[in-house]
């Protein structure tokens, strides 16, 4: 048995990643928590197992709010069988933090405290136990995980509902069991303010920063899209492998939209300086040559403001589906950079551009959060959220020196 503790022996994502790789084909986790930002992390590597022939079952809990929308949603697409847990008695919570793999000559399993999130699977202080089992010899250690498995799969099991279709997991929206990520998003920043702001004294601690492994995704090959995971070894982070890493280890950048501009009203605006209102970029790379100006939001797509001759396509997850290509580019008319909120999903439904076209991006407040240098997650707000996220914002600033200029900020 191996002990993992987190993020100085390993991270629990990145092993994952290799072990759905090593010949198994039953993938089985438990799960309090999920959100998108291990969900995405882990998603190139889940579709390729299903691709192998792999089965994936996923049990995940709503509980505390720990549990998105959005997530549950990627799930649904990627998981066999997805099932939530939820007891009633607001004394019991569904706590469990199990990941199994097994074929017909070995299990692998790994049981601790990491949820299927950004934060448990890699930046966290979290630990777990590892062991590797044969299943002709060591098949009775693992009957009480067969045994819970079949408990929470019962159709009569009232604290376990199997999820059929994505209108369960609206029907799950709409009654407050879950709420979408912006929203949670927002929860976080706050609470991380009134934490700050209660502290009596100046911290006692230092910081363990740990970044999220890079994901590079490629557009197109051989018209499919596809993407590889890249690694960090063991005691680096990505900050130390680049010298314009990122501000913080989950970026997440903010937009007022206002009126869309474009006829499918789908058109953001990305600034390239921008006049700071409150907080501060300094040492990030959003830093400029003066403390009142930052780089604007076209720096957060990793784009050379500059750099007006370039183009460049990322995808985009909404509502629990990817969309290809959203791109970004200098419009020479107007002076601006710009984003284009297009591209078709991978099922063949309705492109992005259509909810432009229904006006479900018009005054609204868009929270972008970076996967990838080339995808990132899409969240919308209503713009009377605005005086709020900017108050629990870490930086924000507007698009140009009139007050009444659109602002831009992070979280």
């Amino acid at each position: 048995m191996n002990i993992i503790n987190q993020p100085f022996q390993g991270q629990l994502g990145s092993i994952l990643i290799d072990e759905l790789t090593q010949g198994y084909d039953q993938f089985v986790f438990f799960s309090a928590f999920a959100k998108n930002s291990g969900v995405l992390r882990m998603k190139p590597a889940l579709r390729q197992f299903r691709a192998g022939g792999g089965k994936i079952t996923a049990f995940i809990g709503i509980d505390l709010n720990g549990t998105s929308y959005e997530a549950l949603l990627n799930l649904f697409y990627l998981c066999d069988h997805l099932y939530v847990i939820h007891s009633e008695d607001p004394a019991t919570t569904y706590h469990s933090k199990v990941y199994l793999l097994t074929n017909d000559r070995y299990a692998w399993c790994a049981v601790g405290s990491n949820n299927f999130t950004g934060g448990g699977l890699w930046t966290n202080f979290e630990s777990c136990s590892i062991c590797k089992y044969e299943q002709q010899k060591n098949s009775n250690e693992l009957l009480s995980l067969q045994e819970i498995i079949q408990k929470y799969m019962d159709d009569n099991y009232q604290c376990s509902a199997k999820i059929a279709s994505a209108a369960a997991i609206e029907a799950l929206l709409g009654s407050n069991y879950i709420s979408k990520e912006a929203s949670q998003k927002i929860a976080s920043a706050t609470r991380r303010i009134n934490q700050q702001r209660s502290l009596k004294k100046l911290p006692l601690f230092g910081c363990e920063k740990v970044n999220l492994p890079a994901i590079i995704h490629i557009e197109k090959q051989q018209g499919k899209r596809s993407a590889l995971h890249v690694n960090v070894p063991m005691g680096q982070t990505l900050e130390s492998q680049s010298s314009t890493g990122p501000a913080f280890t989950h970026e997440q950048f903010w937009f007022e939209m206002r009126e869309s501009t474009g006829g499918s009203r789908n058109i953001l605006d990305l600034s390239k300086l921008g006049k700071i209102e409150s907080g501060s970029v300094s040492g990030t790379p959003y830093q400029y040559t003066d403390n009142i100006h930052m780089y604007g939001g076209i720096k957060f797509f990793e784009i050379d403001p500059d750099n007006v001759d370039m183009t460049k396509n990322i995808t985009i997850n909404y509502q629990g589906k990817d969309y290809f290509p959203s791109t970004i580019k200098f419009a020479p008319n107007n002076g601006s950079w710009r984003i284009q909120l297009k591209g078709s999903p991978d099922d063949g439904t309705e492109e992005l551009s259509k909810y432009g076209n229904r006006g479900d991006f018009v005054h609204k407040i868009l929270i972008f959060e970076k996967i990838s240098s080339d995808y990132y997650v899409l969240s919308l707000l209503d713009e009377s959220s605005l005086d709020h996220v900017k108050q629990i914002s870490r930086v924000w600033a507007r698009n140009g020196n009139s007050r009444s200029a659109k602002a831009y900020g992070m979280l």
